[in-house]
């Protein structure tokens, strides 16, 4: 008998699907952009994805402020750009993006497949600016602690069309969770608070040390929110294609394949930034993504990583999360 459950509710008057493997739940919030609210561990009962403790969830027009408004926590998907910008290329050159890209202020259009053993959750966005559609499937199976996500991207002009993407979970962290990354990475800077913490622009490697306040910070085991530092760092393109967070009863793991999906980008902030004004948040985000974060415009004015759809091209990629006990 399969241990597979989907129920749909409403949750701050928005409807929720939920979907229940027998080892993780997933809750999943269409008209908030598609995000994932919740990914828990059934067995442990650990949440992975942070919760913003002040913000509400609420429809936030086009144009409106992520940070300021819709920066609730859970999973968000940023295209085609991350940091607000001007398109830079002709024949939508000027045209503006928003922060955090195009995806998280409309409703996402959900279609549902059920089978006896596993569930799809593809859900649909149109772009705004540009002429885009984006898609993004969730896959998952009965008694499975395993996630597929697969994405698509379809250009409908007859012109290219450039943009960089990255996934956008946020998650909830403790001090001694460890980060995990490859090795062999290396890392460009994109941003820290405080501005000198790191110097280096390129080249960093994992794992990092950083001085603050008198004192060495290893960031492969997390400090406690005392640190006050945070950093948004996004790397080369990677011979190995995954990064993991270690938690004292679990492992938050995710897997790609680097020749379709090539980068990843890490946000820690560990007491140093909130984006409402409030006491800082303590959260981290393992983003795997295409193209440098975090502006497009930059991107193409500055030589960096960025993807290139081909006039009434479309692109794929796929991406994994294991919740290991």
């Amino acid at each position: 008998m399969s241990s597979l459950s989907v129920t749909r509710n409403k949750a701050h008057g928005f409807d929720v699907v939920q979907v229940n493997t027998g080892t993780l739940s997933l809750a999943l919030m269409p008209e908030l952009g598609g995000k994932i609210s919740s990914l828990r561990d059934l067995r442990t009962g650990r949440e992975w994805l942070w919760r913003n403790p002040r913000l509400p969830y609420q429809r936030v027009p086009h144009g409106g402020s992520y940070v300021t408004k819709a920066d609730t926590g859970g999973w968000d998907e940023c295209f085609p750009s991350v940091a607000p910008c001007e398109y830079p290329s002709p024949p939508w050159a000027g045209a503006a993006i928003q922060d955090h890209g195009e995806l998280w202020s409309q409703a996402a259009r959900l279609e549902m497949e059920e089978g006896d053993d596993g569930v799809r959750l593809r859900t649909r966005w149109q772009g705004v600016a540009l002429p885009y559609t984006f898609e993004r499937s969730v896959n998952l199976k009965a008694n499975s602690a395993r996630l597929r996500f697969e994405y698509s991207v379809t250009n409908h002009a007859d012109a290219p069309l450039q943009f960089i993407w990255c996934a956008h979970p946020l998650l909830g962290i403790e001090p001694g969770m460890q980060l995990r990354l490859p090795s062999a990475a290396r890392f460009n800077r994109w941003a820290t608070l405080p501005p000198a913490l790191i110097t280096q622009d390129s080249g960093l490697s994992y794992p990092l040390t950083v001085r603050y306040d008198a004192r060495d910070l290893d960031l492969t085991t997390l400090p406690d929110a005392s640190a006050g530092v945070a950093l948004k760092l996004w790397s080369d393109p990677l011979h190995e294609g995954w990064a993991t967070l270690r938690a004292r009863d679990g492992e938050f793991r995710m897997r790609w394949d680097v020749a379709q999906l090539p980068q990843v980008a890490v946000w820690m902030n560990l007491g140093a930034w909130a984006g409402d004004g409030g006491m800082p948040y303590f959260n981290l985000g393992l983003e795997p993504c295409i193209g440098a974060q975090d502006s497009l415009a930059e991107a193409v004015a500055g030589r960096k990583p960025f993807e290139t759809l081909p006039p009434r091209g479309s692109r794929a990629w796929w991406l994994e999360v294991e919740l290991a006990a």
